[in-house]
């Protein structure tokens, strides 16, 4: 039996909040704090992208303006986090430029985060099955070990407006 979506993506978010306070007790070691923000920052886009292939048409299909309002917030919100992850990419590691970008996904991603719980995750599982959601988990579960490390993934921002078109029509 499949997990559901909700829990694997209520997992991930543990993982994450995880990963970043262990991010910062490395401070003054940037060589293991690279190790665990290059590992960090591939999981985020994974997970986005997930979300993006498997979540967030679902919860966009059943349709009203506001699950098209709240899937364009989000998938601006993965924006906002993939914009971050570029910054720390272009940036020296170690370096202010290069924490300040980490600090900025962290809270683009706390933001993001907070808002799917509350706003997403939780109005889907009530107006969705379990078996629904736990089809949605395979899903999500395989494209996850699909695109593992980062494999095959463009890392680039999606138009908000254009992303919940092409999935609604």
């Amino acid at each position: 039996m499949s997990a559901d979506i909700t829990e694997m993506i209520l997992d991930d978010h543990d993982w994450f909040r995880r990963q970043f306070l262990h991010l910062a007790d490395l401070r003054e070691q940037p060589d293991e704090a690279e190790k665990v923000w290059n590992s960090l920052a591939i999981q985020l886009e994974i997970h986005a992208s997930a979300e993006e292939q498997h979540f967030y048409p679902s919860m966009a299909r059943r349709i009203d303006d506001e699950d098209a309002s709240a899937t364009e917030d989000a998938v601006g919100d993965h924006d906002e986090i993939r914009e971050g992850t570029e910054k720390a990419r272009q940036a020296t590691v170690g370096s202010q430029e290069w924490w300040d970008a980490i600090d900025e996904t962290d809270q683009a991603n706390n933001h993001h985060m907070a808002e799917e719980e509350r706003d997403d995750l939780a109005p889907f599982r009530k107006g969705t099955s379990l078996a629904f959601r736990q089809e949605l988990g395979a899903k999500f579960e395989q494209f996850k070990v699909e695109h593992a490390e980062g494999r095959g993934l463009s890392f680039e921002e999606k138009d908000p407006e254009k992303y919940v078109e092409a999935v609604t029509s």
